[in-house]
Order: structure tokens, then C-alpha cells, then sequence
């Protein structure tokens, strides 16, 4: 499974949309199964730290601006 580069958090965010609605409506094959799941823990994973990552920037901002 590829590691997640050159991608937006929203374009991760809606690739994990696409997989929930496949795995609610049934969509994903077993055969499939590992691996779209796998696939969403590095989407969430990405994402998760692509927020921590913009919020100790905010943070930083603020703080020097002494707001």
C-alpha cells in the first residue's frame, strides 16, 4: 500500500468519505477488504497529523503576535 504524498487534506478527507460509503453500502469485495481498510488508517492518520501539524503553526502565529 502507497504512502500518502502530494495530496491535499481535503482530497484525503473525500477519499475516506468514498471508502465509509463503500464499506456502509457494501461495496467493498472481502477480497478488497484489507486493503481499503488499511488504505483508510493512513487517510486518517495523514490527516489527523496534517491538523496537529496547522494548529501548532496557528499557534505560533499567535503567540508572536501576542494575541
Amino acid at each position: 500500500m502507497e504512502e500518502i504524498k502530494g495530496i491535499t487534506y481535503e482530497e484525503a478527507a473525500k477519499e475516506l468519505e468514498i471508502i465509509l460509503s463503500e464499506l456502509e453500502d457494501d461495496k467493498i469485495s472481502v477480497d478488497n477488504l484489507a486493503s481499503k481498510v488499511e488504505r483508510a488508517s493512513k487517510l486518517l492518520k495523514y490527516c489527523s497529523e496534517k491538523l496537529n501539524n496547522t494548529e501548532k503553526k496557528v499557534n505560533e502565529i499567535v503567540d508572536k503576535l501576542g494575541l
